[in-house]
């Protein structure tokens, strides 16, 4: 039995493992992307699953038979980008929630309950004669509708009886559904926001605000399209204020039942001014870094740009004030040369840095476009090509919805449209690799390059550690360990996954059972401070 040098197995994989962050993730769909096969639809919102399943929601079609399904879109795809066939009608589902074909909701945001039920915000709807200009779905786990929400799963939504327009969705700690947008009784009616509060039943929830809406009514014109929970449980809306140009970017803070938090900005408001270069700015999306720092994602038109669309990202301090570590004014903007760029979406790395993503326009073709920002508000060299990538699917490729996995993964969702029909796409990129992944994915080389261990170098990181017996049916013992020192033991099958997980703290031996393991071949590897201490092969017979 052989062991190896941590710094061996370093050698062996800092050339072959940690992919550069920013480059298509070859082990996802094709090369990195997945296009809509068995179906046609456009997608407008995405979220990830705790088991890493991608849910995706927008409005399409399909052929079942030589029947033409078509209506609200929900897909799920494995971890891996192939279809999961378990979830609606073999990875996808359409669904006409109400009474008319005229009225389909198409999905624009998204939520994930804790029980796994899926909550989607969608325009039009009507239901038993009656019209909502948005409205809410609720989906089971298995992708059918959710029968004990609203109607059938449909909830018919509407704040003034005219054309209502709401953008976003989110869940508060207790349940309630609150939906942000923009009330219009008439075509008069303008430069208002409101906030929305449902219940689990899709009811409003009347101790919310005045009986379960907030009306958001300024001095000036405002524009709220944008919306994010906090994690004291507080209600961030965004967008624009003011009917000058440029118009300032605004977020408005609300409590829980609805009442403004004042002590958020200046008296509930945070307001961030752009210079008179500035041709116009739109603000698409919010997001929360780990500090509650606040980051906005839109658009910037400049005049020094010949009035070229650029991408925009800025940051709010918890406080409510632009965040002068991030740039002197709390924004920064990117701008192609020769191309429009927008930001539809923004999500934030653990190390906070911020991936800002959406689409670059060239005349009639558009790709998928990704930036990513280091905390200073710096575009991150490191990532990507000089900080940007930029993924081609069909021409007008348009990503609406950005998530970052566990293992730090980038995953965009958006669509194509090619003539008159529309594609569902999805892209995921390299992260940066966790300390965590850098040592499985060492070991995993290991063992795929030294099923024989004898032939493993004969270098010994410490040749005191050793398991027994060997081949073993019952007890396996690691024995020679430092009783000074803290230990990670990992047990690992011959495919690289982790089966089973032990902390070894100031003793000499430990003891896995391995009774009930199938036989074969498996790994034992000890690690302390974050360091592969050696890496042990045995047999179970």
């Amino acid at each position: 039995m052989k062991t190896i040098l941590c710094s061996f197995i370093f050698c062996l994989m800092s050339a072959c493992l940690t992919a550069q962050p920013g480059t298509l993730d070859s082990n996802f769909g094709n090369n990195g992307k997945v296009i809509s096969e068995t179906y046609e639809g456009d997608a407008y919102a995405s979220l990830l699953q705790p088991d890493g399943k991608i849910v995706v929601g927008g409005g399409g079609s399909f052929y079942k038979g030589t029947e033409l399904l078509r209506g609200t879109l929900l897909v799920r795809y494995n971890t891996n980008g192939s279809p999961d066939l378990n979830f609606a009608d073999s990875g996808r589902g359409v669904y006409i929630l109400g009474d008319s074909d005229d009225y389909i909701p198409t999905i624009h945001a998204m939520a994930l309950q804790p029980d796994g039920k899926i909550v989607a915000l969608g325009n039009f709807a009507v239901q038993n004669g009656i019209f909502g200009p948005f409205s809410l779905m609720r989906f089971n786990t298995d992708g059918s509708p959710d029968e004990n929400f609203g109607i059938n799963g449909l909830v018919v939504c509407n704040i003034t009886g005219g054309l209502d327009a709401a953008f976003k969705v989110g869940l508060l700690k207790d349940g309630r559904i609150v939906v942000a947008g923009q009330p219009h009784k008439d075509i008069n009616d303008y430069g208002r926001g409101f906030i929305a509060c449902y219940n689990q039943q899709g009811k409003f929830d009347r101790s919310f605000g005045d009986t379960g809406v907030v009306t958001i009514l300024l001095d000036q014109p405002a524009a709220i399209n944008s919306m994010a929970i906090t994690a004291d449980n507080k209600i961030i809306v965004g967008g624009t204020y003011g009917s000058s140009v440029p118009a300032d970017e605004i977020l408005l803070q609300y409590n829980n039942n609805g009442t403004p938090d004042l002590n958020f900005g200046e008296n509930g408001m945070a307001k961030m001014s752009f210079s008179a270069q500035t041709e116009g700015v739109l603000l698409n999306d919010i997001a929360i870094d780990k500090e509650g720092r606040i980051v906005t994602a839109g658009i910037y038109y400049s005049q020094r740009g010949n009035g070229v669309a650029a991408i925009k990202v800025g940051r709010f301090t918890k406080a409510g004030f632009p965040d002068t570590a991030f740039s002197s004014d709390g924004y920064t903007y990117t701008q192609y040369i020769g191309a429009n760029a927008y930001a539809e979406t923004i999500a934030v790395q653990a190390n906070n840095k911020i991936i800002a993503a959406g689409y670059r326009h060239v005349r009639d073709s558009g790709t998928f476009t990704i930036i990513r920002y280091n905390p200073n508000g710096s575009v991150d060299s490191a990532f990507g090509i000089n900080g940007i990538q930029n993924t081609f699917f069909y021409g007008g490729d348009i990503a609406y919805s950005a998530n970052i996995q566990k293992d730090g993964k980038i995953v965009l969702a958006g669509f194509s449209q090619l003539a008159r029909t529309s594609f569902v796409d999805i892209a995921r990129y390299n992260g940066d690799a966790t300390k965590k992944q850098i040592i499985l994915n060492k070991i995993k080389h290991y063992i795929q390059t030294h099923n024989n261990a004898n032939a493993v170098a004969d270098k010994i990181a410490n040749a005191s550690i050793s398991v027994y017996p060997n081949p073993v049916n019952n007890l396996l013992t690691i024995k020679g360990l430092d009783a000074t020192m803290n230990y990670d033991i990992l047990m690992i099958n011959d495919k690289g996954a982790v089966i089973k997980h032990a902390s070894a703290n100031n003793i000499s031996s430990y003891q896995f059972n391995v009774q009930n393991l199938s036989s074969g071949v498996y790994y034992v590897s000890v690690i302390s401070n974050q360091k592969i201490i050696t890496t042990l092969k045995f047999v179970k017979q």
